[in-house]
């Protein structure tokens, strides 16, 4: 196991995402008292899941794509949340703004092309079904 969690903190996603969790840590500070502990640690913890479902994507091979399947929708909420700090001003420089952007547009791409590749080798038959 120890070999295996080694090799996944080498891929691209999850040194994206990372990388991703550094920005969200340096931009909660700059958020209203009103929305911190609110709205920034939501960030932070979905930040912190997005690193825990790539390590089970990596590690639990039956289960993959549902792993990766619970990795897009908390990348997803994730995003929206990023959107209303960017237009809420809450994340200060544009710089930084701008590379919050490129690394989630790389995550994005990232995870939809494993995924991809996972339904294109299994079929579409063997989706799992939702559990609503």
């Amino acid at each position: 196991m120890g070999n295996q969690l080694k090799l996944v903190s080498n891929t691209r996603i999850y040194l994206d995402a990372r990388a991703l969790l550094d920005e969200i840590l340096d931009i909660m500070p700059n958020f209203p008292r009103a929305y911190k502990f609110s709205v920034g640690a939501k960030m932070q913890d979905l930040g912190i899941g997005l690193i825990e479902d790539i390590a089970a994507a990596y590690m639990d091979k039956p289960n993959r794509l549902h792993h990766l399947i619970v990795f897009q929708t908390k990348f997803e909420t994730l995003k929206t949340l990023m959107r209303i700090a960017g237009e809420r001003q809450w994340i200060k420089g544009m710089g930084r703004h701008a590379h919050i952007i490129e690394l989630m547009d790389a995550i994005g791409k990232q995870s939809t092309a494993w995924k991809n590749s996972m339904t294109a080798r299994k079929g579409v038959e063997q989706m799992p079904e939702s559990e609503s």
